[in-house]
């Protein structure tokens, strides 16, 4: 089941929160491994963003495709309306008048039903994309917190094991009294 990337992160921070800390250091020591599985987790979470996106598309193509149909409902109706009038000889005129008038009439409430659905779907999209870069800027932000604050745990970590192993050559190294 796929996780949510707000779920990832506060994973990542609670690995960070309970990392084993160094004696009178402030430093932290965390699993690599572990953030690695997050952060490959984060990866595998991201095209569920472009899926959203993807299913927005869809949804404006169905919208589309249904306008389109009661278009031609409408159509259809104005045409079997058309030929019920014409059955007189004498309401033939008159009909066709009518006929071409609904005809008028459908083609107009389909073109604006159509330019309303697109206008709809369009914005739909804008508004899928403009959440995929806010989630974006949300994840690389916090992604580059934690990494921040992993290189400067291992850098004080490394600095600590310089600083112990210059002691530790210092207590070995005879002294000229």
């Amino acid at each position: 089941m796929a996780m949510k990337i707000d779920d990832i992160l506060k994973q990542m921070d609670q690995l960070l929160d309970d990392a084993s800390s160094f004696p009178f250091t402030n430093k932290k020591q965390i699993d690599a491994e572990q953030m690695r599985e997050y952060i490959d987790t984060l990866r595998y979470n991201m095209p569920a963003e472009f899926q959203r996106a993807k299913d927005t598309e869809d949804n404006k193509k169905k919208i589309l495709a249904d306008a389109n149909k009661e278009a031609e409902d409408l159509i259809n109706r104005a045409k079997q309306k058309a030929n019920e009038i014409c059955s007189d000889s004498a309401l033939v005129k008159q009909a066709q008048a009518q006929a071409d008038e609904i005809m008028a009439n459908a083609n107009a409430e389909a073109e604006e039903t159509i330019k309303a659905a697109n206008i709809k779907a369009e914005q739909i999209v804008l508004d899928a994309i403009d959440k995929d870069t806010q989630i974006r800027n949300m994840l690389a932000s916090n992604i580059d917190k934690v990494l921040s604050d992993a290189e400067r745990i291992l850098e004080q970590n490394l600095n600590d094991v310089k600083n112990t192993k210059e002691a530790v050559l210092a207590v070995a190294a005879p002294k000229n009294a």
